[in-house]
């Protein structure tokens, strides 16, 4: 019911409503966070005989799951300046399909959702090329065919591209969740076998995706993409939890199952929140600094600190630092992959090589982290429009602080949401029930690390309090030596304007270590890497064959060719796909 109220005030003009400019919106996402607070609530009792919502549709503990998932992002969905629009719309029919009791019904609504969410005209042959695989998963075809096109659907929908409107921020995670409710459903079903190749394609593949987004993160100019490659970290590690899980299944571990099972459940209600909340921060970022590109921006903490301050939250619970949910998800992580170590260390190498591959992929991560923070928050304007962003009023911060506030406190008892998740664990293990998890700590399969996410927080802040004392007690020490005023450059002071900040008033230094001199631009990342991991002599000696300068001129050639040719190939692609993606929902129905 609340899913049918806010789509009403959605898609309602507020003149036929009667209500004061703004109260429809407050009230749209109100009911979007109270369905999102529902179906966790309901969760618990959602285990008993299939009751029907509508026709075709049925409550099932994996559904309400996802509706907590789809009705927070229908809630980040509504703008506060342009009320309505279709993405609010495919909120409301992705929420539809979470309780889809048969395949046509769930492809149905999974494709129009999908289809509602579309891309630019340059991107749609890859919105249709979605589109086709989540149809193909879901028609009737040969035995264990659907199964590899669910897992080939949910890593496409998983890699979906960032968008620049800001009315489409959030739309990758849609198209993520739809991918992974499909797999789900699929992976799930009875009469479903789950072969070896299957399970280290959902691993290989998840990591591999994993590392995709962190890399464009670290490598890209616009802001889109950094902040989508950031927030494609969830959907990357819930496919190679499935996988984790399938694998647990298979080797009789039940413990580990579980686990691997409370990963995902957890990733869902507490970190996938926040990705969501992180995307529409930075779609608010992009719109009011009027520009996408990285090398524009700058400065934000000082122009709009409403938006630097829930964008800095956000990206720090990314980085997988305690005490927020994402560290909880990678020890649960790691604590899966040991739980299925092996004896012997031929036996054991992918194992080891998963648990080296997840820490690069944390130390990628902080790096992407940190980058986007010293070119977005820090510093001072690039260019005049950024220095006139205009910080967002608290109305508009409504959604992203209510789905922050949902996710963080969720994230803090994580014990308590898997109380509360127990028929999904028992639905996605098929093991009876547990032994219950403590509210505020969570007990691994070794049984003995119960302790971990508090208490590596509780260690981390005795370290700072121990290095604040110090810092105090030093400072106390030296107060009879004279304090020198802090200079930003040498021959520059507070009031002046310098024709390199480009007519901007030189301000005092606001950071306890004092402005940096240099501040790198958007190559940072890549430039720092590629100093430590190249040598410098390297183009010197790549210079020498001839055979590799005409290989990148042809290479050049061929990239402009296939530049020019591209909105051709994208239309007739687009037009291909959706024809046969038409052909097998109709031959889908008939059947």
């Amino acid at each position: 019911m609340p899913v049918i109220l806010a789509s009403l005030l959605s898609a309602t003009a507020e003149r036929w409503i009667g209500l004061p400019s703004g109260q429809q919106r407050l009230a749209c996402q109100g009911m979007w966070l109270v369905a999102a607070l529902g179906a966790l609530i309901v969760l618990p009792w959602s285990a008993g005989d299939a009751r029907s919502v509508l026709p075709f549709f049925t409550l099932d503990p994996l559904g309400c799951l996802f509706l907590v998932v789809f009705a927070i992002l229908g809630c980040c969905s509504e703008r506060w300046i342009r009320p309505g629009g279709r993405l609010p719309l495919a909120c409301s029919v992705a929420c539809l399909a979470t309780f889809a009791n048969d395949a046509a019904t769930l492809m149905v609504t999974g494709c129009l959702a999908l289809m509602l969410a579309l891309p630019e005209r340059q991107k749609a042959s890859a919105g249709c090329l979605r589109l086709l695989l989540f149809a193909a998963a879901c028609a009737p075809g040969v035995p264990h065919g659907a199964e590899w096109m669910a897992i080939a659907a949910a890593l496409a929908c998983a890699a979906g591209a960032g968008r620049r409107q800001p009315d489409f921020a959030v739309a990758p995670m849609l198209e993520s969740g739809c991918g992974l409710l499909l797999l789900c459903r699929v992976l799930l079903r009875p009469d479903t076998v789950i072969t070896p190749a299957m399970t280290a394609t959902l691993i290989a593949g998840g990591m591999l995706l994993a590392f995709v987004r962190v890399t464009s993160a670290l490598t890209t100019r616009k802001g889109c993409v950094a902040n989508a490659g950031l927030a494609g970290l969830p959907a990357a590690l819930s496919i190679t939890s499935i996988g984790l899980l399938m694998l647990a299944g298979a080797s009789g571990s039940a413990l580990t199952a579980h686990a691997a099972a409370c990963t995902l459940v957890l990733g869902l209600v507490t970190l996938w929140p926040v990705a969501i909340a992180f995307l529409r921060t930075g779609g608010l970022v992009a719109e009011g600094a009027g520009s996408d590109h990285l090398g524009r921006l700058g400065g934000l903490i000082l122009f709009a600190p409403r938006l630097a301050g829930l964008f800095a939250i956000t990206l720090l619970i990314l980085t997988f630092l305690p005490p927020a949910s994402g560290f909880t998800i990678l020890w649960l992580l790691v604590e899966t992959a040991l739980g299925l170590l092996p004896d012997g260390f031929a036996a054991a190498l992918p194992s080891l090589a998963f648990l080296l591959a997840l820490g690069v992929l944390v130390a990628l991560t902080g790096l992407a982290a940190l980058r986007l923070a010293a070119l977005l928050l820090l510093g001072s304007a690039r260019s005049p429009r950024m220095a006139a962003c205009p910080d967002a009023i608290w109305p508009a911060l409504v959604p992203v602080s209510g789905a922050l506030l949902f996710a963080v406190v969720a994230g803090f008892v994580p014990g308590g949401v898997l109380r509360l998740a127990e028929p999904v664990l028992q639905q996605l293990t098929g093991a009876p029930r547990a032994t219950p998890q403590p509210f505020f700590t969570l007990v691994a399969p070794d049984g003995l690390s119960s302790w971990m996410p508090l208490g590596v927080t509780t260690l981390l802040l005795l370290i700072v309090l121990i290095i604040r004392l110090a810092q105090q007690q030093a400072l106390r020490s030296r107060t009879h030596v004279p304090v020198l005023k802090r200079e930003i450059l040498p021959d520059t002071h507070v009031g002046e304007t310098t024709p390199w900040l480009g007519g901007l008033t030189t301000r005092a230094p606001w950071l306890p270590f004092g402005e940096p001199l240099i501040w790198s631009g958007v190559d940072m990342a890549p430039s720092s890497l590629r100093s430590v991991l190249f040598l410098r002599g390297r183009r010197r000696i790549m210079s020498r064959f001839r055979m590799l300068r005409l290989g990148a001129r042809g290479l050049h050639r061929l990239r402009q060719a296939l530049r020019k040719a591209a909105p051709f190939a994208d239309h007739a692609t687009a037009v291909v796909l959706v024809m046969v993606a038409l052909g097998i929902s109709i031959s889908a129905l008939l059947s």
